[in-house]
């Protein structure tokens, strides 16, 4: 059955380059313990949050832009085909002792376990102590002693990624030395492309209003795919949105060199106008549990570009440094990528952060779209701008859907001043969402004047958004001169 509507038809490729949102919510969709799935709700509060769906990926990103943005979210749990996991424990050191970690129920969320002997001796005999972490050993515990035991339960695993985690130290008589260090991972479980496309489904059917959606969970080809056929389909339903999400982060060791192979293997022959995806990692206070944690850059974009007017480009200094975001270490080195000191990223087209020589902080390297080289929709301002557009310019048209209008008795083409008056109209309602506070530097639309309408019920009208520039490059010249020469006129 059809219905009568107001249909928009998308160009790209026109700038020849090599209802207002402030109200919508971030959204977030992923992976968590409890809660219902494909349900989305609003909350404002991390206790709520946790209440209600537990641990996992989207109670830490939900948690982490509520505290730090300040505004509430839209959040989407999504089924998990793949159990979370948990890796083989490793000791670094000179101790003897036979590391592993225990059979557990799956782990529920992405964790660093860390182990730091400060005091060495034989297992089975007191004396042992250590400090332990969950993030890596970038917020550690008091000193505890070992006692006679060969095992410890991490007290805090239960109540951070859902499971209690425990280490076996080994057999009596193996050793542990001071200095020794006991790491090991977990990683949270992951929805498949049908988990995904019905939350999805379900946001978009959802009548909050919502401008960005967040994507918690590594994105390889077929789940990217998922996302974006998902994410592209929805103004067809007039719903205008857009999507961040990120490819995995790196592995323990992994050269920046193979890690940029194994993303653009995956990448190259990928692209969209439709989504962001973002590469590396970067340390960021857990809202839920107050420890540092290792976390995609989307956790910060996207609730960031949320909550900001629509054409902020958010890699400029001004508005932009990713306060509490980390990616070097204690000594100021770089631990995760940085695209000033590890160019490539960003030319493969993902999103990354990168420091700023004499600037404190960090800072999105370019907001970018994960599209061709020669589309209009390289960064994500103009996705949401050309968003916004088509939001006020569909919603000032379906009041004129089934509308009586007057034609010409001799052409049967639509009278020049119902023309006139409805451009005015969708004129004025681009004026007000992009011009009033500018987000673009110019927007028109132009109704036709030849269309048969009372055969085809059919109208057609054009519009055009000049955009904002965001200049990338300044080249300036920089010399000495001598005012004593250039007074004699030498």
């Amino acid at each position: 059955m059809t219905q009568p509507r107001v249909d928009m038809t998308e160009l790209d490729g026109a700038l020849g380059i090599l209802p207002p949102t402030e109200g919508a919510l971030p959204a977030i969709v992923g992976t968590s313990t409890d809660g219902p799935e494909d349900t989305p709700a609003a909350y404002a509060r991390v206790s709520d949050v946790v209440a209600d769906f537990g641990f996992g990926p989207l109670v830490e990103a939900a948690a982490y832009a509520i505290t730090k943005f300040g505004r509430p979210v839209l959040l989407v749990r999504a089924g998990a085909t793949t159990d979370g996991e948990l890796t083989s424990a490793v000791l670094t050191g000179s101790g003897t002792a036979t590391v592993s970690v225990a059979a557990s129920p799956d782990p529920a969320d992405d964790c660093e376990f860390h182990i730091e002997v400060i005091t060495g001796g034989a297992l089975g005999t007191a004396g042992i102590t250590f400090k332990w972490s969950m993030d890596g050993g970038r917020t550690q515990s008091a000193e505890i002693a070992l006692g006679t035991a060969l095992t410890f339960e991490f007290p805090d695993s239960g109540a951070i990624v859902g499971t209690d985690v425990e280490l076996t130290f080994g057999v009596a008589t193996e050793t542990l030395v001071a200095g020794d260090l006991v790491t090991f991972r977990s990683t949270a479980p992951m929805w498949d492309a049908t988990d995904i496309a019905s939350a999805m489904l379900a946001l978009r059917k959802c009548a909050q209003l919502w401008s960005i959606v967040e994507v918690c969970g590594a994105l390889d080809a077929t789940l990217f795919a998922a996302v974006e056929t998902a994410v592209s389909g929805m103004p067809a339903y007039g719903k205008d949105r857009m999507y961040i999400g990120h490819a995995r982060m790196p592995d323990i060791g992994e050269s920046e060199a193979t890690y940029l192979t194994a993303l653009d293997t995956i990448y190259s022959s990928l692209s969209t106008v439709y989504g962001a995806v973002c590469a590396g990692s970067a340390k960021m206070i857990s809202g839920v549990s107050g420890r540092q944690y290792r976390r995609p850059p989307s956790f910060w974009v996207a609730p960031a570009h949320a909550v900001k007017s629509e054409e902020v480009n958010l890699a400029n200094v001004k508005v932009g440094r990713m306060d509490g975001v980390i990616i070097t270490d204690e000594n100021g080195n770089p631990d995760d990528h940085d695209e000033s000191t590890n160019p490539g990223l960003d030319d493969a087209r993902f999103l990354v952060l990168r420091t700023w020589e004499g600037r404190p902080g960090v800072y999105i390297n370019r907001p970018r779209m994960l599209s061709t080289p020669t589309s209009d929709y390289q960064l994500i301002p103009h996705r949401r701008v050309i968003n916004l557009a088509k939001t006020v310019v569909r919603a000032y048209l379906e009041e004129r859907v089934n509308e009586e209008i007057l034609v010409n008795a001799t052409t049967g083409y639509i009278l020049e001043e119902e023309a006139l008056e409805i451009e005015a109209g969708a004129n004025a309602a681009l004026r007000g969402a992009l011009l009033a506070k500018p987000k673009a530097s110019g927007a028109r639309f132009v109704l036709s004047r030849t269309d048969n309408l009372l055969s085809t019920k059919l109208m057609n009208g054009t519009c055009r958004i000049v955009p904002m520039a965001y200049p990338e490059f300044i080249d300036v010249e920089i010399g000495f001169e001598n005012p004593a020469i250039q007074a004699r006129g030498v």
